[in-house]
Parts: structure tokens; sequence; C-alpha cells
């Protein structure tokens, strides 16, 4: 891992335009992604980690409209260029994988044909493992030819597939998605995000529709997968526990904001922001008996209406009045922590 940035995500402001008025989903996110770095997305439902992430690969709904900001990868601004170069940026950049794979695999076509059609986007890597291999019969200028270009495509198939841990893997590239499990569909998912062979890896929420062994199993995969794959890494979750098995740093999410970030060990030691303290306070922990669970009182806000300055103050037990009306920056405490919150403001150090 380095300190230069992969991904810069810079005031990002986001709305979705619907009957009942604007929904204002982003609210001037920022964080970065460093080259090689897995960082955790974390946050109750509806906070916007998956818009985030479908913002950055360009896959936002069409009533939907970033208003400011900009998302710079590889010092390439995302939100500027066309939807053409945006299509080969995650054909080869920047690969994600959904909480649901039934729904983003084609139902019609199997999982060869979906699995080699990653790599045929990518015909210079095909011609590249051709004419290294000895396998191309064309000329070294005109590359190996599109039945050659399929047969190579099938040999890596089967490599990524055994990479996820897939076995039999001739007859998964046979099979239908309805033909195989949850946990099956999932890792198809995955081999096909890393065919890419992707700077950035997106996950959202990939654990969520699985039952509690396959999730130990995906889990232990991406644990496998994270010392073999030299990218960077995003990881979205609302499970806390995850994160701090899986990634190198945290960012706390809470309507539309980044509230907190930090390294992940700074994090669960020295938690700052109120909402990350209440996340932390939920979580049941062994040795610690309690009648019930600790929760974060109130509820979610409406984001068409959200509150002004602080969007937890209506929640937070230590809200201040100018939490009512001025929004906090994000503060740099020190050690690389950034928290967004009044408590810590230079008036208060």
């Amino acid at each position: 891992m380095t300190d230069e940035p992969l991904l810069q995500i810079n005031q990002v402001k986001l709305d979705f335009h619907t009957y009942a008025g604007e929904v204002k989903a982003l609210d001037g996110v920022t964080f970065n992604i460093k080259r090689g770095e897995a960082l955790g997305l974390v946050g109750e439902s509806g906070c916007g980690k998956s818009v985030t992430a479908l913002s950055i690969t360009g896959l936002l709904p069409e009533n939907a409209s970033v208003t400011s900001g900009e998302i710079l990868f590889a010092g390439k601004n995302l939100l500027s260029i066309r939807n053409e170069e945006m299509r080969k940026i995650r054909a080869s950049r920047i690969a994600m994988v959904f909480q649901d794979p039934t729904t983003f695999l084609n139902p019609v076509l199997t999982i060869g044909e979906q699995l080699e059609e990653v790599f045929l986007l990518n015909p210079a890597r095909l011609t590249s493992i051709a004419l290294k291999s000895g396998q191309t019969k064309g000329k070294t200028k005109t590359g190996p030819s599109r039945s050659e270009q399929r047969k190579i495509a099938k040999t890596l198939c089967i490599d990524v597939l055994r990479q996820v841990r897939l076995g039999d893997q001739e007859r998964v590239l046979t099979q239908y998605p309805h033909e195989l499990s949850g946990g099956m569909r999932q890792r198809c998912m995955i081999a096909m995000a890393l065919a890419r062979n992707p700077d950035l890896f997106i996950a959202d929420e990939i654990t969520t529709a699985l039952d509690v062994t396959i999730q130990a199993q995906i889990l232990e995969l991406l644990r496998d997968l994270k010392r073999e794959f030299h990218g960077s890494t995003l990881l979205i979750t609302h499970d806390l526990g995850i994160v701090a098995e899986l990634c190198d740093r945290i960012g706390v999410m809470y309507a539309g904001n980044i509230v907190e970030l930090a390294d992940v060990k700074e994090l669960f030691a020295n938690p700052l922001h109120p909402y990350t303290k209440g996340l932390m306070r939920a979580i049941p922990m062994l040795g610690r008996e309690l009648d019930r669970l600790e929760t974060i009182q109130g509820s979610v806000p409406d984001l068409i209406n959200p509150p002004s300055g602080c969007r937890f103050h209506p929640r937070c037990p230590f809200a201040l009045e100018q939490c009512k009306s001025v929004k906090p920056d994000l503060l740099d405490v020190g050690k690389g922590h950034i928290v967004a919150c009044h408590l810590y403001g230079e008036e208060r150090t």
C-alpha cells in the first residue's frame, strides 16, 4: 500500500428527483482510497453507501444527478467523461459486486457465456496472453482469431473460478444462474470482477443475502483474495465486524455525510463521533451482560427535508446549540483520524 490516492471523492453532492421532492442523498461526501488499500464504508441503511459506489461506477439511475463535487480516479474526473469511456473503465479498471447476484446475472445465459464476455471485452489482454503462450497462429500484428480468443477466454474462466474456490469449473461454466446456490452465484460475481484485474474492487453488501455459513466462506475468500489482490478495495457494509477483519481504514457515513474516518485499530480504540460511539455500543460483546442491546434513539432523517446544521443533531445526546445551524467540517485530530463534529472544533480543543 502507498500513500498515493487512487480514488479521491471531493465534496460530492447528489440529489434524486422524485414526485415527493428532491432527495438530498449525498451532502458533500469527501474521502480517498490509497493504492493497495482496503477501505470499509459503514452506516445505517439509507445513509448513502451504495449511492456513493454507484456514483463512482457511473451506474446511477436516470432520476439522480450530481450537483457538485468531483470523483478523481487516477487523476481523471469520472463525473466529466463520456458514457463510452466510463464503460471502458468499468470493463478493465473498476469492478463492482452487488448485494444480490441473482439480480445482476443474466438468467438466459450460462455462467461461461457471461464470464467469457468479461475477457472478450479486453482483446488486447487476450492477444498478450496468446503471444506469450504461443497459442495464436496469426501474426504478431493481427493477433489471435476470434475462435482463438474464445479458447483463451475459456481457459481464463476456469482459472478465475478456481481462484474463487469453485470446484468442477467445467460444469459451472455450462450452468445457468438458477442452477447454482446463492453462495456459488456470489462467487461467480466475484470471479467476473476479478477477471478484469481491476485497480479498484467495490463490494457492496455482498454477504447480506447469504446464510451465516456461506457468509463465513465468502469472508474467508475475501480475506485470501486481499492478500493476492494488489489493487484497492472499497467494502460497503453495515457490519463493523467485517471491516475490522478485512479493511485498513473505516469511513462512517450518516445521512449522506462522512462523519468519521480513521485507521481500523484507531477507530475501534478511540471512536470520536457520537454516531460512531452509538454504533459501537450496539455491538454485542462477550463478557458484557445486558438485558437488551443499546440503540441510537430516534430514526434516520427524511432526506427530502433533512435537519439543518449537523444532520445527526436531533439524535445526538451531546448536541450543542451550533449543531442545529452549522454543518461541521471534517477535522483531522491527529494520526489521520478525521471527524466531523463541533465537539472537536478548534474552540473546544
